[in-house]
């Protein structure tokens, strides 16, 4: 079943003429009414391009709304603001979308992460939607890659009004060093004041799938074409993706780039949430020049939807360069 390819863009214009489910970005919606009450609603979340022979598809699950501040904490507020203003961004919060990559390599089908959930923030939860307008159903994903245990990966692991996995036939795979950190009995002491609930709610969405959770120890393929790198720092444990079909590459960063701007431009700067700071920003070094030097393209959880570019040098720094908008009607 996880082998199944999705309707296409023609295929759903045909189908249904839901257009932004056609379209398959989730940019564009139809034209608001010109009488009674404003919807409001926005069009589904979904981008789609090939990777060789792999069918790639991003599924939003919203967005959080987080303080601005979090994207780099060891900068004094007046130099992280000046750099925010300088490309017209807010300095007191900041949007933080969440984009889930789905690879459907022709005889699986393989999502990593699994998205906020309902519980975590309101603007998120929204993977079954748009999973769904892209023409999948929960019960045939085949294997879930679990880049690290944070609520806006995994908290959509259970479906809590059904108190039961959401995702019933996958089989997941974690880094041990991640599994073990969020399952020992001191986790939630070694998170920082305002994060210790992430100890309780990680146990609570990981452990009822842990008979069929793989915990993986360095990089490794989980299917062929698509493998786990070890990518620490954020997390004990933190991985990241490489997937590849015919040459082409794709390099799924987790959090190892958490803001489209500050990651790319400033490494150095650390993110609030990272738990080992030093470690995560060699990381992140070393995961962006390994992107910019083999051009590969790289999908971002948290950049702006689609979150799907390349990165460029930038001088001694790098940059972030959207993916061209490709339009199949």
């Amino acid at each position: 079943m996880g082998g199944r390819p999705p309707l296409g863009r023609r295929e759903f214009l045909k189908a249904g003429g839901v257009g932004a489910a056609a379209l398959g970005s989730g940019l564009l919606a139809g034209p608001a009414s010109a009488k009674g009450k404003k919807s409001g609603e926005q069009v589904p979340g979904i981008y789609r391009f090939s990777l060789g022979t792999f069918e790639v598809t991003i599924i939003s699950d919203g967005n959080l709304v987080i303080p601005a501040a979090f994207m780099a904490a060891n900068v004094p507020d007046a130099e992280r603001n000046a750099f925010l203003k300088s490309y017209y961004l807010d300095t007191g919060q900041h949007i933080s979308h969440l984009n889930l990559c789905l690879i459907n390599t022709g005889k699986q089908l393989v999502m990593i992460d699994t998205g906020a959930g309902t519980e975590f923030q309101p603007s998120a939860g929204r993977v079954v939607a748009n999973l769904e307008a892209a023409g999948y159903m929960p019960d045939q994903i085949d294997k879930i890659i679990i880049t690290h245990g944070h609520p806006d990966h995994i908290w959509g692991i259970i479906d809590t009004f059904e108190e039961a996995p959401r995702f019933p036939h996958a089989e997941y795979t974690i880094h041990k060093a991640e599994w073990d950190f969020w399952m020992s009995e001191n986790a939630a002491d070694r998170l920082a004041e305002g994060f210790k609930g992430f100890a309780i709610g990680a146990k609570k969405n990981l452990l009822p799938v842990s008979a069929r959770t793989k915990r993986a120890e360095g990089d490794g393929e989980v299917v062929a074409g698509v493998r786990i790198l070890e990518t620490f720092g954020h997390t004990p444990g933190h991985i990241s993706v490489l997937a590849e079909s015919e040459g082409e590459k794709l390099l799924v960063t987790g959090d190892t780039i958490t803001h489209a701007y500050i990651s790319l431009e400033h490494p150095e700067w650390h993110p609030k949430t990272d738990m080992q700071p030093d470690v995560a920003e060699a990381t992140r070094k070393r995961l962006l020049e390994m992107a910019a030097s083999e051009g590969m393209l790289v999908s971002s959880y948290h950049i702006p939807f689609p979150g799907v570019g390349r990165v460029a040098r930038r001088g001694r720094s790098y940059r972030w360069v959207p993916m061209v908008w490709e339009w199949e009607l």
